[in-house]
């Protein structure tokens, strides 16, 4: 049940962290738009949500249509438990190491 409670915690937490973020990014694109060149900043935030958005969001593994409205959360939510999951090995990989 801890690990349950964990790897839904980690989960939760890089949902907020990546629909936070993906925000702001759009914010500062937008705001950057007219610009020939885009800043550091928008550069590093771009980088970023592509990172956290990676494996499912970032190589659109399904169509836009299958999930309108409010449903795009279904994917993101998927994104997440894939990060949790890989989190949470690494982490008892590296307790596992320190023995």
């Amino acid at each position: 049940m801890k690990r349950i409670l964990t790897l839904l915690a980690i989960a939760a937490t890089h949902l907020v962290l990546t629909k936070a973020l993906t925000a702001v990014t759009v914010t500062s694109v937008s705001a950057h738009a007219l610009e020939s060149r885009t800043s550091l900043v928008t550069s590093i935030l771009v980088s970023v949500t592509k990172i956290l958005s990676f494996p499912i969001i970032t190589l659109s593994l399904y169509s836009r249509q299958w999930y309108p409205g409010d449903l795009i959360y279904i994917p993101f939510a998927l994104n997440s438990l894939i990060w949790a999951v890989v989190t949470y090995c690494v982490i008892l990989l590296i307790k596992h190491i320190r023995r």
